[in-house]
């Protein structure tokens, strides 16, 4: 055994106790700034748990201002400005200030990817005038680009240091969130909005019998929907070769009164000597077209420069529609002679009311739904609601499509109900991307253009429900004669259903109470047959008695 001198033991063991002291002073120094983040950490959290529980339970406007308030608070900062665009290619604006000096920042914010920091404020002198030394520019971003930009200034140099990149981006997250929903609520509104203040020009249109005051219908809603001081409709008169005006709407001196009809020996409308020059500032026309060919014009102007958006052209282009849809009517009245033609209206006109009324009342509920959701701090539930209000949208879109298509297959006097159905079943089959059969093997028989009216509403209906219903890959329509009647069948190859089965809904059940009334006002017998899985046909037998125009 080796003998080891006291000292050295001495020496050893106050070695041992300083390294000891050392490593304790270092462990409480770590542990102390441990609990330091953490007590940071904890206070990052809860302030961004108080942020976006106000952005998420009150609506943006009432939201921005209360969550700026608690940036304030948290960072001790002086003031906090937050800039916002509605649209991607639109300029930043200033939204909401909280805090001092509102009138210092003036100066736009560079978009940037990053979080920018200035120690520095010499380059935003009417900050430094009000003795702010630091500012934090945060991006907002939403899906895709910038959206705005959230500014945070201090009187107090050090104050912002504290602020980690991972809180302010979150932040701005929380922000750009509750911006983006607020746009895109507010986007779906005006959108229901326009489709709703559309489809009611459409009615007042289809209800009104009188040509002149459909006429006037047109123009009033064209100056109303797209916020013009004046509109005008002109109609082309073939026989003639001259364009005839047919109705303004606006103040008597917007119009040059002596114009009732000008001369476009080419039928093309070049420049519109109907509005006066002093409101053409802005001016807008559309052609009226029918079947491929030019019937009309309709314009809105004003008197201040503007430029007309891409929603405002479809409104008008709506209105354009309906107007065709107007003339190709009268003129249809004119050249039949007959009560039929009303009769139908009325009834079409009934059917898209009521229609309408349950969807616009599905959406009002929709609305309703949201709000509650963001009353309730759930964003992601409010968003799957969003989602289906634009599916509803679209499938609105669609059926005013729909319904344009089958206003155009409208019966014109000597065409033959064969040659209309063919017609329609060829425009249906492109527009729906459902490929449909029309067989009607050497049927040569006229019907009264009463009768024809409702096969062909018949047709267009049970092609309605095949669409929105069936699930179908194919459809077949086929008109025969059987001894001395006509059996029009419409069949499908798709999920079929129970036809003894209550209806609970506006689907299939719906258009065939329709369909029935339609067979029955012609004393003609009606049946459907369906079977789950099978598939559906519908068969309508037409007595010969009918046929002919003495009807």
């Amino acid at each position: 055994m080796f003998n080891v001198e006291p000292n050295l033991l001495f020496a050893l063991a106050i070695i041992s106790i300083a390294v000891l002291a050392t490593v304790g002073v270092l462990l409480a120094v770590a542990l102390r700034r441990a609990r330091a983040r953490a007590r940071q950490k904890t206070r990052e959290l809860d302030s961004l748990a108080r942020i976006n529980q106000v952005l998420a339970t009150l609506d943006f406007a009432q939201a921005a201002p209360r969550a700026l308030d608690l940036i304030i608070e948290y960072s001790h900062a002086a003031a906090a400005q937050l800039w916002s665009r509605s649209d991607p290619g639109a300029p930043l604006e200033r939204s909401v200030h909280r805090g001092l000096f509102p009138e210092s920042f003036v100066s736009i914010p560079t978009i940037s990817e990053n979080i920018l920091r200035f120690d520095t404020l010499t380059q935003f002198p009417t900050l430094c005038d009000k003795e702010f030394v630091e500012l934090i520019q945060i991006p907002l971003r939403g899906t895709e680009q910038s959206i705005g930009v959230l500014e945070i200034a201090a009187r107090h140099r050090g104050e912002l240091q504290t602020l980690s990149d991972e809180w302010c981006h979150s932040v701005a997250r929380a922000l750009a969130m509750s911006w983006a929903h607020e746009l895109e609520l507010t986007r779906v509104r005006a959108q229901l909005a326009d489709e709703k203040r559309l489809w009611e020009a459409g009615l007042e249109v289809t209800a009104t019998e009188d040509y002149e005051q459909v006429l006037r219908t047109i123009v009033n809603r064209a100056r109303e929907l797209i916020h013009a001081e004046a509109s005008a409709i002109c109609l082309w008169n073939q026989d003639k070769n001259v364009w005839v005006v047919q109705g303004t709407s606006g103040a008597d001196e917007a119009f040059e009164l002596a114009v009732t009809q000008f001369e476009r020996g080419d039928g093309v409308r070049v420049d519109c000597p109907v509005v006066r020059f002093k409101y053409r500032q802005s001016h807008l026309d559309l052609p009226v077209r029918r079947n491929g060919h030019i019937v009309g014009c309709l314009c809105v102007a004003s008197q201040a420069p503007r430029e007309y958006s891409a929603e405002e052209r479809a409104l008008l282009v709506g209105i354009a529609t309906q107007a065709a849809l107007a003339v190709e009517r009268t003129r249809a009245l004119e050249t039949m002679g007959s009560r039929a033609a009303t009769a139908e209206r009325e009834r079409l006109a009934r059917e898209i009311h009521d229609t309408l009324a349950q969807i616009l009342g599905f959406v009002n509920i929709k609305t309703g739904v949201v709000r509650e959701w963001l009353a309730q701090g759930n964003v992601a539930q409010a968003r799957a609601e969003l989602d289906e209000l634009a599916l509803l949208s679209k499938e609105l879109y669609e059926d005013t499509r729909e319904l344009v298509l089958g206003l155009h297959g409208e019966v014109n006097a000597g065409q033959g109900i064969t040659h209309m159905i063919a017609s329609y079943v060829e425009r249906f089959s492109q527009f729906c991307n459902l490929p449909v059969t029309f067989d009607a093997p050497e049927l040569d028989v006229t019907f009264s253009p009463a009768v024809e009216v409702q096969l062909l509403r018949v047709v267009q209906e049970a092609l309605s429900n095949v669409r929105k219903h069936a699930r179908a890959r194919h459809a077949w329509v086929s008109m025969t004669r059987i001894q001395d009647n006509v059996r029009l069948e419409i069949r499908d190859d798709g999920q079929g259903f129970a036809p003894a089965q209550p209806a609970r809904s506006l689907g299939p059940h719906f258009g065939l109470q329709s369909m029935r009334e339609r067979v029955e006002s012609f004393h003609g017998a009606f049946a459907v047959h369906s079977v789950p899985g099978q598939g559906t046909c519908i068969q309508v037998t037409i007595p010969l008695i009918y046929r002919g125009h003495g009807e």
